[in-house]
């Protein structure tokens, strides 16, 4: 069988069960989880793996499933992750698989990745005879929340036993339109940190302030300070940002609050610069407390790192897509400051982590993830089951 014709059975395959995904999908979009309380859905996944005769390991981490798909003849072993989890975020679109767990969405597009990896997973394991390596899918909980679950999975040995020699991954792209993807070599992703602001001045009357020490100026004050620092301060061609969610004092119009507190994000591309922007900052925070009269203690929750694709296996995806997609529906993708945990696998074992289009402009399928209308063009569930089941088969180690 050449190359083309196993190519063409994919392109058939993924196209047969494109309806099946879309049912999927739609189950588990109206019934998103937390981040690690995905209790439902890994009973889902795991319903569906059985019913395919796929073997697997639910429980893995509390809410992650693991399957594995053996090779008549393996070469070694390569990982296909999807996520699980949705985020706090009260859905605006009026469809028929609307969410039904208030205040939660998959905003992110988790639901379409799951969906498409168990698509992958029935054509890999009804043409198994023809894979060169094994198979491990990854089904993780807990992506949006720190730790994040790629490194706890991580911990816990996903990748051994068998051992995983590459790791591949999707995620929708509403920017890019249905039936395309997009990749780019190297570094990709920035690293992502949460930053926990506490604030302590003098509780008083708003009247008398020569009897008080207010937070909220002191933390207005830091939040120019180190806006400006990140600014002036960051080297040059490296991508660097802070910003600021939160900013709480429960006081009054005539009432000083003794605490204040603020949240944010601080962002980069550079590991080096990350650990140093930090030290700083601490200490602007540190000196502007005393400036006051007052205390500012600045606290960082250590996320992702940046996430960066192996050169290698870019290459080799580049030019399966190209092949199997049409070179003119694979795009070259820019720096990106958002993050993923997909970065905790990148950093330990070679890995590669594209785009899906999933928009549709004539449509009005336009909004960016993150946002209560975000949905997708459902055609691009049969790219994305075609593109991720093309990788076992046509994956070759050097």
């Amino acid at each position: 069988m050449t190359t083309h014709d196993l190519i063409e059975i994919l392109r058939c395959e993924a196209r047969e069960l494109a309806c099946l995904v879309k049912e999927w999908r739609e189950y588990l979009h109206q019934n998103p989880e937390p981040s690690f309380k995905e209790f439902k859905t890994m009973e889902f996944v795991a319903e569906k793996l059985s019913a395919y005769k796929i073997p697997h390991q639910k429980g893995f981490c509390g809410t992650g499933v693991v399957g594995h798909i053996k090779a008549l003849v393996s070469n070694g072993t390569i990982g296909l992750r999807a996520d699980l989890d949705a985020l706090p975020i009260l859905e605006r679109n009026d469809v028929h698989y609307k969410s039904q767990n208030e205040g939660w969405m998959h905003a992110c597009g988790h639901d379409v990745h799951t969906a498409i990896l168990l698509g992958a997973a029935v054509i890999l394991q009804k043409h198994r005879a023809k894979l060169k390596n094994d198979v491990k899918l990854i089904f993780q909980p807990g992506e949006e929340m720190h730790p994040g679950g790629a490194s706890l999975m991580i911990n816990d040995g996903v990748l051994e036993n068998p051992r995983v020699e590459a790791m591949f991954a999707l995620h929708v792209y509403p920017e890019l339109e249905s039936g395309q993807v997009g990749i780019k070599s190297g570094l990709y992703m920035a690293s992502s940190d949460e930053i926990l602001i506490e604030i302590s001045g003098k509780a008083g009357h708003a009247a008398l302030p020569e009897r008080c020490v207010n937070p909220l100026f002191m933390g207005s004050e830091l939040i120019l300070a180190l806006s400006e620092f990140i600014q002036k301060e960051s080297p040059k061609n490296v991508p660097t940002l802070i910003n600021f969610g939160r900013f709480e004092a429960l006081g009054s119009t005539n009432v000083i609050p003794e605490h204040a507190t603020i949240k944010g994000t601080f962002r980069t591309m550079d590991s080096h610069w990350r650990e140093t922007a930090f030290e700083q900052m601490e200490k602007i925070a540190f000196d502007l407390g005393l400036k006051y009269s007052g205390s500012i203690e600045l606290k960082r929750s250590k996320g992702y790192p940046n996430l960066e694709n192996d050169p290698v296996l870019t290459e080799v995806l580049w030019k399966i897509f190209q092949t199997a997609l049409g070179e003119e529906n694979v795009k070259e993708l820019n720096f990106r400051m958002t993050a993923e945990d997909f970065a905790f696998y990148a950093s330990v074992i070679p890995s590669c982590f594209f785009r899906l289009g999933v928009g549709n402009k004539k449509e009005g399928i336009v909004h960016a993830v993150h946002h209560p209308n975000f949905d997708i063009d459902s055609s691009s569930l049969e790219t994305g089951v075609f593109s991720m089941v093309l990788i076992p088969f046509l994956y070759e180690r050097d």
